[in-house]
């Protein structure tokens, strides 16, 4: 069966990733948001409250990622007669990190574009602002801002701390530009109304530009394209399908501590996945075999596809479909890489659209 949906994005060798945990201990999953919007910048509402609602629906961790600064310096919401001065992330940090339950990431949406089109960037754990280039050319300005993230990150921890965020959102990117950015991550899932996750019958959606972006990394021996689904909140007060809310999608990462270090060097290998409400206990390769556990909910169906590109096809298939909250996929030798899509039969609570269910996605292995 040909498939035109995406490989998600990774040459990541899984090997050894229960390596920090004890024999028969269930790894931690730590859940965090990598997007979402406040006062400082478009958001509806001030950065302790975002915060907080992230907070208190069980997360552990969260960028908020206002455009094209830091919540740092001073900065007034003003509404009719009355100014508040916004809280820095200082004072957030004070008031909402806990060692080991929640932690607050110095973030920026970099925010820039060309030829009438956005193109926009998260850089994570920053210490200081990445201005836009607003270079000549959509692939100039992606690949530039990619370079001076990577500047303002060089020397810390985490270098390569980079995502590109919704490329079709204004119809902005395309595969080659996510091809060839050298960005480590990018959002195959986005909850704000306005970002086209799934294309339309003259664009792709974003799965098939990534499967399309790593068969070109691949290719190349280049390090893949890892996916990651966040919120892009904007909206705190009403809930609906049209609005962009909090709650839509988010990372499960499988890290040792809640600490930045931890948690970049867990992504750098691939060790989380994305989600939009199915949970896993557990993922793990070992030599040619992909096992996937599904924290099933009482009376939902879960469907897991396989999907791989092989070598010398054009095109991605679906190797194999497995029914339940267990699923194993044993490769051929012949798959460039193979990753997992699970599908519920769960409606998504206040969905990006009518319609959808809650999915979850696992980066791509080699199985050799």
């Amino acid at each position: 069966m040909k498939l035109r949906i995406p490989i998600i994005a990774s040459a990541i060798l899984l090997t050894g990733i229960l390596s920090g945990f004890q024999k028969n201990q269930l790894p931690r999953f730590l859940k965090g948001n990598m997007h979402t919007h406040s006062f400082w910048s478009d958001g509806n509402t001030y950065p302790e409250e975002v915060a907080r609602w992230y907070r208190d629906h069980g997360y552990q961790f969260l960028a908020i990622t206002d455009h094209n600064l830091l919540q740092k310096g001073i900065r007034y919401r003003v509404s009719g007669k009355d100014s508040v001065r916004l809280k820095e992330l200082s004072e957030l940090r004070t008031e909402f990190d806990k060692t080991g339950e929640f932690m607050l990431l110095q973030s920026e949406e970099i925010t820039d574009g060309a030829e009438k089109k956005p193109v926009h960037l998260n850089g994570f754990n920053l210490g200081t602002v990445v201005n836009p280039v607003r270079a000549a050319t959509v692939k100039e300005t992606l690949d530039t801002d990619v370079i001076n993230i990577r500047e303002a990150l060089a020397g810390t921890p985490n270098p390569e701390w980079i995502s590109v965020n919704h490329p079709n959102f204004g119809w902005g990117l395309t595969a080659n530009d996510l091809a060839q950015c050298g960005a480590r991550f990018f959002e195959v899932f986005n909850g704000h109304p306005s970002v086209r996750n799934y294309g339309d019958s003259a664009h792709p959606g974003t799965e098939t530009m990534w499967d399309e972006a790593n068969k070109w990394r691949v290719d190349r021996n280049e390090d893949m394209l890892l996916g990651t689904a966040t919120d892009d909140a904007h909206q705190y007060d009403k809930y609906s399908v049209g609005n962009a809310n909090p709650g839509r999608g988010w990372v499960m990462v499988r890290a040792e501590a809640l600490t930045p270090e931890a948690l970049y060097q867990s992504m750098m290998k691939g060790d989380f996945y994305a989600t939009t409400g199915v949970e896993l206990i557990d993922f793990s390769k070992h030599k040619n075999t992909l096992t996937i556990k599904i924290k099933a909910v009482k009376g939902v169906q879960y469907k897991t596809e396989f999907i791989g590109w092989v070598h010398g096809q054009d095109h991605p298939d679906i190797l194999a479909t497995v029914e339940g909250p267990k699923a194993v996929y044993k490769a051929s030798g012949n798959e460039l890489f193979v990753r997992a899509r699970i599908t519920s039969d769960k409606s998504k609570a206040n969905a990006y659209v009518n319609g959808d269910f809650e999915m979850a996605w696992i980066q791509p292995v080699t199985l050799r």
